[in-house]
């Protein structure tokens, strides 16, 4: 199909219901996708009315099991589980200390997709030391004599996930930010002779903000536990924005004492009967202060006043924005904003958080948790999104809501410039329908997000692999099925965007990085004509002329694969040498092999690097590199329990830390 462009002004109704999967059915003559369509949240009229919200959509789907039935119903979506300007740079560069290292210069930080705008990470670094995790400790190394010389018990259960890091250069503070697991739903103390379930599973955020000024003795310096599950974070001059999901904490339901349909009846109304009896508490986040090893206290995270809903139902879950001012020394919630729905995606620019949520739908139960899902009406996939203004310090306030249908690959499917948001969704086939994708463009109107205008039938039978806006004018979109069509698509009219050329070659690119003006870096996988993946591949790519990109070098490792295909905070290119890091794993039939693959850009070439092993059949011991930083004229690889400091040019190795 040849990608079409226009610009479409008509809003449809509310968006439709959607499912929670990548693939679904819905009649065959839907042809194309329709315009985004206007999803301004409503704000309700008390807590009184909120509350109704809740039971009465509860009692709509509650049952003898629970929500849904014997299988149950989904209570979130998964996480997909992410450029400031040059004033906004400058600035930050004037506030330095004289002589202290500079990121970009003189170290790496995390690799953040929009300047200005950090994102967390499970390492962070200022030049001088690094900050890290282990076994539930915050560690502090000092790079010059590459030593331990800091360590703080961080709060929180020991049955948690790798905290997540912020570091506030400025303020020499570090926000931590970890998941508490319970283990599953385990059954509470019988009803009049009924078992008892937590409605959905239990998780936890743990937040915590730590002084390093003296990096000998990190200090905490206020610690938050919230009921529910942190999708991440984006920080932004000292101010910390966090996005939360959480299910109803506090509803629990029974389930039939036997297999009659008399038990089923009787458990069925038990459960009508307790969630007419709930109230706010039950269904809406909590968070606990925490001072040394007590609870000083629990509130609701978000006041029920500051809660709105979309216009279609998107769930029982409650999506929390909680903004945190770490120039304070003491860690508070400064401004709280919430949606009842399930958020899956987040992104930010200096100015703009947008988060993209999905309707919410059951699960079908009969056939368990890998069976398409039918939406309400047989309609099509959609995605809603809300931003939220960044602009005063402290405080994060809610501004418009749209919706545009398909769904995104991850954060790189959006972008922000001057309230114009564009978005990349994929659209899974439906009927005899072949998937495709498409690019759309929405301005800010009052509080809603208005279409100006699309590109559609990008990669038809395809699906969105990779996305990066290398410019407000200018977005790069690849799609894979057996080959890799890489389009450039014209955005400098909002009204009339545009692909301008396309590119097609075997294999994939699953991360997008620009170097230079008219040079992208793709990380991907090779394949053969036929579509099987062979091994790590990087392509460099000369956009220079829009209509005619062209892929100038290629190299690749046969039978491995990296972090980066995943997780783009693991990809590392250093402009001032030119050299790219990629953690690597390979597997064949007689050896296996971990450690640290690099690459070199001079001009439009590309030559593969030296390696470094950490693990493997040949090796004497067993490592797997997870980041990369570059510091002076060294490269530091995390690994699962050390870091590993080598010589940037050749990879040898220097020294160890022990975490």
């Amino acid at each position: 199909m040849t990608p079409s462009s226009g610009r479409r002004t008509t809003l449809l109704a509310p968006l439709l219901a959607v499912p929670l999967a990548l693939a679904a059915c819905s009649p065959a003559d839907i042809v194309s996708p329709p315009a985004a369509g206007a999803a301004e949240l409503t704000d309700f009229g008390s807590c009184e009315e909120l509350l109704g919200y809740f039971q009465d959509h509860a009692l709509e789907q509650v049952g003898p099991w629970g929500l849904g039935g014997a299988r149950g119903w989904l209570a979130t979506e998964d996480s997909a589980d992410m450029a400031a300007s040059d004033s906004a740079a400058g600035s930050a560069e004037s506030a330095a200390s004289p002589g202290s290292p500079q990121e970009g210069t003189d170290f790496s930080g995390t690799n953040n997709q929009e300047e200005g705008v950090e994102e967390p990470d499970i390492i962070q670094t200022d030049g001088e030391i690094v900050v890290t995790s282990r076994n539930g400790e915050l560690v502090v190394v000092d790079v010059a004599s590459r030593a331990t010389v800091g360590s703080l018990r961080l709060p929180g259960r020991d049955a948690g996930s790798e905290p997540e890091l912020l570091l506030d250069r400025d303020n020499d503070r570090v926000l931590v930010l970890t998941r508490e697991w319970t283990g599953g739903v385990s059954p509470l103390p019988s009803t009049d002779g009924l078992s008892t379930f937590p409605a959905f599973e239990t998780v936890r955020t743990v937040v915590t903000l730590v002084d390093i000024s003296d990096p000998s003795a990190p200090r905490a310096g206020g610690t938050l536990r919230l009921e529910g599950d942190y999708r991440s974070t984006r920080m932004h001059d000292g101010t910390a924005r966090m996005v939360m999901v959480t299910p109803p904490p506090g509803l629990a339901l029974v389930q039939p004492r036997n297999g009659s349909l008399v038990a089923e009846d009787e458990a069925e109304q038990a459960n009508r009967e307790i969630i007419s009896a709930t109230t706010l508490d039950d269904w809406l986040p909590h968070l606990q202060t925490i001072q040394g090893t007590r609870s000083a206290g629990t509130e609701l995270a978000v006041p029920c006043e500051d809660i709105a809903r979309p216009p279609e139902f998107s769930g029982l879950s409650t999506m929390s924005v909680l903004t945190f001012d770490l120039d304070d020394a003491q860690l508070d919630v400064t401004s709280s904003t919430g949606v009842v729905a399930a958020g899956s995606t987040v992104y930010a620019s200096t100015d703009r958080l947008v988060v993209a949520t999905g309707a919410w739908e059951a699960w079908a139960a009969a056939d368990g948790p890998d069976s398409s899902i039918m939406p309400r009406g047989g309609g099509a996939q959609s995605t809603s999104l809300h931003t939220f203004d960044l602009t005063e310090a402290g405080s994060t306030d809610y501004l418009a809501s749209g919706s545009v249908d398909g769904r995104l690959l991850n954060q790189f499917s959006l972008d922000e410039q001057d309230g114009v948001i564009r978005v990349a969704t994929t659209t899974d086939r439906q009927g005899s329908t072949p998937s495709s994708s498409s690019l759309v463009v929405l301005a800010e109107e009052g509080d809603r997000l208005v279409e100006q205008g699309r590109v559609d039938g990008l990669g038809e039978t395809e699906q969105i692999y990779s996305v990066r806006y290398l410019s407000a004018d200018t977005a790069a979109v690849v799609t894979f099925r057996q080959t890799d069509p890489l389009y450039l698509v014209d955005t400098s009219d909002p009204t009339a965007p545009e692909v301008t050329g396309e590119l097609k070659i075997p294999g994939y690119s699953a991360y997008l990085h620009p170097v230079g003006e008219d040079l992208l870096l793709g990380v991907g996988q090779d394949a053969t004509d036929e579509g099987r993946t062979t091994g790590l591949q990087v392509s460099l790519f000369d956009i220079s002329d829009p209509a005619a990109p062209t892929q100038v070098a290629m190299e690749t490792w046969a039978d491995h694969y990296s972090d980066v295909e995943y997780d783009h905070r693991a990809f590392r290119y250093w402009p001032q040498t030119g050299q790219l890091f990629l953690p690597a794993n390979a597997w064949t039939e007689d050896s296996e092999w971990t450690g640290v693959v690099s690459a070199r850009v001079e001009g439009t070439s590309l030559s593969q690097g030296p390696r470094l092993q950490l693990g493997g059949s040949s090796a004497s011991g067993w490592d797997h590199a997870r980041r990369t930083l570059v510091i002076g004229d060294q490269l530091w690889v995390l690994g699962d329990s050390s870091l590993h400091i080598t010589d940037l040019t050749t990879l040898e190795e220097q020294g160890t830390v022990d975490l």
